[in-house]
């Protein structure tokens, strides 16, 4: 059931799902005006917000009154709007910021995506490409500026990451590790920072490689890691004593699912571990996220979340054995499998 429908009568308890997208939108429409950041330095008057968002005051007055009812921000004694720990991450510059998540996941473009869910539930294709005459990755390719939002989106989201593969298992006896798809490299980073005896590879394509070194110089682990681009349907580097898929399988069907993994299983040698981390659907008909994100894989991609179970079936159809699942304090879960 829907967290905050428990209890209710079934109608009002539905009315609550019906208008639940009213509360992206008020989420974005925050982001969008950059409330959070205006309210960094303390409570101000509606008037003082108004003027700094380009707002109407009276307008705005309502829209905060919104938000305060959702735990976004809260009025002091004097009326003054100020934030709160629930608002706070919706701030730019903040570690852990979701402003951009925020941005992206409910941009307009997203959302008649969504609209089409009927039509893909009949095909089994995603909806994006009919919307909008172009496949998610080239939408963005075509529209740099949505492009760029929806890469901070995710860095947003892989810092959430990060720290999921040393709390999960253990590092300490890996000599190399190596990231396929790693992006700008915060989970290596973090898998660096925690085995001092580590050494990684990050692999990603080309065009990636620039911010990665630069994050890996900043996190100062650039010099316990080496850089390769790779296309990881074709080839990902051999050598490694573990390899790691964060955030990668959930994207593809499951014949491109299997196409990486395969590759994988094609460079590593007997005994190498496979780590995939991704969010695990539970099983039963409770709350779990991930079965809503698994439709919005559908509409952008026509790829999927997965249960355990069919985890465990694209590992063994790639080539793997036994399967090890870690839960972790986050809602990602790492996936284990040795190669034979």
């Amino acid at each position: 059931m829907y967290p905050g429908t428990e209890g209710l009568p079934p109608r009002v308890a539905l009315l609550q799902l019906i208008t639940a997208s009213w509360v992206s939108h008020a989420v974005r429409t925050m982001a969008v005006l950059g409330v959070a950041d205006h309210l960094a330095d303390g409570p101000r008057t509606v008037g003082e917000l108004a003027e700094a968002t380009g707002t109407d005051a009276p307008t705005l007055a309502r829209f905060m009154r919104a938000l305060a009812a959702l735990g976004l921000v809260a009025h002091d004694a004097a009326g003054r709007v100020g934030l709160t720990p629930l608002g706070e991450p919706l701030r730019a510059a903040v570690p852990g910021s979701l402003r951009s998540y925020a941005l992206a996941i409910a941009a307009p473009s997203v959302e008649r995506a969504w609209h089409d869910l009927p039509n893909a539930l009949r095909t089994g294709e995603p909806s994006f490409p009919d919307v909008h005459g172009l496949g998610f990755w080239d939408y963005l390719a075509a529209h740099p500026e949505e492009g760029a939002l929806f890469d901070a989106a995710m860095t947003g989201s892989a810092e959430l990451r990060s720290g999921v593969l040393p709390a999960a298992v253990d590092l300490s006896a890996i000599g190399t590790l190596i990231d396929v798809g790693g992006g700008q490299g915060r989970m290596l980073a973090a898998a660096l920072a925690s085995a001092p005896g580590l050494r990684g590879v990050l692999a990603d394509r080309s065009e990636v490689l620039p911010g990665a070194e630069a994050f890996l110089d900043a996190a100062g682990v650039r010099d316990r890691c080496d850089l390769v681009a790779v296309d990881f349907f074709e080839s990902v580097p051999t050598g490694g004593d573990a390899y790691v898929l964060a955030h990668i399988v959930h994207d593809w069907p499951d014949e491109q699912a299997v196409a990486i993994l395969r590759t994988c299983h094609q460079a590593m040698a007997p005994g190498a571990r496979l780590w995939v981390v991704e969010q695990v659907i539970q099983p039963g008909d409770e709350y779990d996220r991930a079965k809503l994100l698994d439709m919005l894989m559908l509409v952008l991609f026509g790829a999927q979340e997965r249960t355990a179970d069919e985890y465990r079936s694209l590992l063994q159809a790639a080539g793997f054995g036994e399967v090890v699942i870690h839960p972790t304090d986050t809602p990602y879960s790492v996936i284990e499998t040795v190669r034979h």
